[in-house]
């Protein structure tokens, strides 16, 4: 084999090692950047859920409650009209403390759904946190592989011209 041919072959070997690390090295930023961009999306999911508990606690809540005691009212104001008495052990009481039971149900279940909710949004942040710490070790595995790869090249050019006694790239 002809020496232009194996300089040739060298250079390319030579290429290929540099090649590899310029890949390691974008495989890290990729991995890093991924890693980011998950990081941002679990801080608006976290934020997402806070402003939504502020909004259930402070505007729809009050305003459940409100509806809730208007609608008592009404019942109470119609039982009433209806002439039948309304105390204890009268059917209209009974009615009145079904109705109350109804009512704190109901809001006992809508604060457990906006618990439920506000967990969940917290839940997919943490998952999203974790799969960008994977997507950064993905990226630095891929360039422990990459730099492998430049450094088998290059020892097996060293090698080679170690036991040629001069330079040989092949």
């Amino acid at each position: 084999m002809d020496l232009t041919k194996l300089t040739i072959i060298g250079w390319q070997k030579f290429m290929s090692a540099l090649g590899n690390i310029a890949a390691a090295q974008s495989a890290k930023k990729i991995g890093k950047y991924n890693e980011s961009v998950a990081y941002q999306e679990a801080q608006y999911l976290r934020k997402k859920a806070a402003v939504q508990e502020k909004v259930y606690n402070n505007i729809e809540r009050p305003r459940f409650l409100d509806l809730q005691k208007q609608q008592f009212s009404n019942f109470f104001v119609s039982a009433l009209r209806s002439g039948a008495e309304y105390r204890e052990g009268t059917t209209p009481f009974f009615v009145g403390v079904k109705n109350k039971q109804t009512q704190l149900f109901d809001l006992a279940l809508a604060d457990y759904n906006k618990k439920v909710q506000t967990n969940d949004i917290i839940n997919q942040s943490i998952l999203l946190e974790a799969r960008g710490r994977g997507e950064r070790f993905k990226g630095e595995l891929t360039a422990r592989t990459e730099y492998m790869k430049a450094a088998g090249s290059l020892l097996t050019m060293g090698s080679k011209s170690s036991e040629a006694g001069r330079l040989v790239i092949t």
